[in-house]
């Protein structure tokens, strides 16, 4: 009897402490740390989707549209956004039925280009589907087109760019230029996602970290109204964008906060010094795992204990460095006329 007893304090103990670790796993996964800048630079959607002008439209992550009536361009095009678990222990897919509906709440039907920063899951694993459905072309590294073999989208719709070389899209100017990906901390992660090329066709389902990086690029669109720069990931190549010049440039910030003084006054200097933009707009900030239709949240309190992801901190990095420029939050499905984001205080 006392080998029972003593058995079933051990089993219930367990299941206690089980529950403890995923309470308190659940309440940190949740958890938002106040990040006050998103209220600070916060700007009001301020035009019904049939209103002409350039606009631009910001669908999370890194999705940048870019229109005027007549070309329209999506960077990314990234719906799905998988929960933490398929992508740490399981395997992720394009989820058609949740790119439909972003796409529709989104007033998207037709694109002239999809063009992906890089191929990494959060990035370009939709691509292909959100180009399909919107009879785009796929712009993007060798990578990029191997995530579009794999879902059979056609050959003659994807461009593989030549770093530098300007693209012209119907009234856009387009250039890819070849950049970097932000360094991750972590070694083994540098290994399993940097510096690497998806080199065949790769078949969703897949394990989330067979979507290598391919190539980080710098996307530069040209415009009669304005020119406007997405640089989707925290990383740099010094100087190579020296020539460059442009009004808004959409900067990623993931990862930033991580890293020490040295590296975030070189990012800023071969990126936003070297582009020198009248206005700054923060993307790759809110948290990837969150569904769009959730609405757009900040990177929560375990991303925080766990990587060291502090919104506030990356924003603050970039403040500190840029006070004479403005800096804007666009508001999730909204869309804003450029002269609106670039329009003087």
């Amino acid at each position: 009897m006392g080998n029972v007893k003593i058995k079933k304090i051990i089993f219930y103990s367990f299941i206690g402490v089980l529950g403890f670790i995923v309470i308190l796993l659940t309440v940190l996964l949740n958890y938002r740390p106040h990040v006050p800048q998103l209220e600070k630079y916060g700007i009001e959607a301020s035009l019904p989707s049939t209103d002409n002008g350039l606009i631009v439209q910001f669908t999370g992550n890194t999705n940048i549209l870019i229109s005027d009536g007549k070309t329209s361009i999506l960077t990314d095009g990234f719906f799905t956004r998988p929960g933490v678990a398929k992508v740490l222990w399981g395997e992720v897919a394009p989820d058609e039925t949740v790119i439909k509906y972003c796409l529709n709440r989104a007033g998207i039907e037709q694109l002239d280009a999809v063009i992906p920063v890089h191929s990494h899951f959060d990035h370009a694993m939709d691509s292909p589907i959100v180009a399909e459905l919107t009879g785009a072309t796929l712009i993007g590294s060798e990578s990029t087109a191997n995530i579009g073999r794999g879902l059979r989208f056609p050959e003659d719709k994807m461009v593989i760019p030549k770093s530098g070389k300007a693209i012209q899209l119907g009234t856009f100017k387009v250039t890819l230029v070849k950049g970097r990906h932000w360094t991750y901390p972590d070694p083994e992660m540098r290994a399993k996602l940097l510096d690497r090329e998806i080199a065949l066709p790769l078949i969703p389902p897949s394990n989330a970290f067979e979507y290598v990086e391919g190539v980080s690029y710098t996307i530069i669109i040209e415009h009669a109204e304005a020119t406007v720069a997405i640089h989707g990931s925290a990383g740099f190549i010094p100087n190579v964008l020296n020539e460059y010049e442009v009004d808004i440039l959409f900067l990623g910030l993931a990862g930033l906060e991580t890293m020490d003084g040295v590296y975030n006054d070189n990012y800023q200097m071969h990126v936003v010094d070297a582009l020198s933009p009248d206005v700054i707009v923060p993307i790759h900030w809110d948290d990837f795992f969150v569904p769009l239709k959730d609405g757009i949240k900040s990177r929560s309190l375990l991303e925080k204990v766990l990587q060291g992801m502090d919104v506030k901190k990356s924003f603050e990095m970039v403040e500190e460095r840029n006070p004479n420029r403005k800096m804007v939050v666009l508001p999730l499905w909204g869309k804003l006329n450029v002269s609106e984001i670039r329009r003087k205080e």
